[in-house]
């Protein structure tokens, strides 16, 4: 929301500039309904812009999140020769890894349903589970080296 506002504020000080009203100085009179309109076009602009981020963001995330659920898979192919306490601790760690794939899917779903208001919440959280999910793969990948 804060980004809408700041763009929005933002585009009604460059409309204003254009128009020719500066602070102390005015050349013309611009009517209410002038700006209304001008102020209504800012805020279409600040929307398509903020729906602009969050489908850019979307596809970012689920290419990601995509990548890892191949890389997790061929994790398992890889994993099919181990023995003993090999196998239980890697069967321990993708149960985790795959909790946390969930839950980075799920905030995923949350996202691409919110409405811009609660977007930058979500998208640090996103973000967050995104940032668990990379390092506990890492985590284990480590264990193949």
């Amino acid at each position: 929301m804060k980004k809408v506002t700041w763009v929005a504020v933002l585009m009604i000080a460059l409309l204003l500039a254009v128009h020719g009203v500066s602070f102390g100085q005015q050349e013309e009179k611009i009517s209410p309904e002038a700006v209304k309109k001008e102020t209504g076009e800012a805020l279409d602009a600040a929307k398509k812009y903020t729906l602009q981020q969050k489908e850019e963001y979307q596809k970012k995330v689920e290419a990601e999140l995509g990548d890892l659920s191949k890389k997790i898979g061929e994790l398992k192919a890889r994993a099919v020769g181990l023995k003993g306490e090999a196998v239980k601790s890697l069967e321990t760690q993708m149960t985790d890894l795959k909790k946390k794939q969930k839950v980075a899917e799920d905030k995923l779903k949350e996202y691409e349903s919110s409405s811009s208001q609660a977007l930058q919440d979500l998208k640090i959280g996103l973000d967050n589970s995104l940032k668990e999910l990379k390092k506990a793969y890492d985590g284990i990948v480590g264990q193949f080296k």
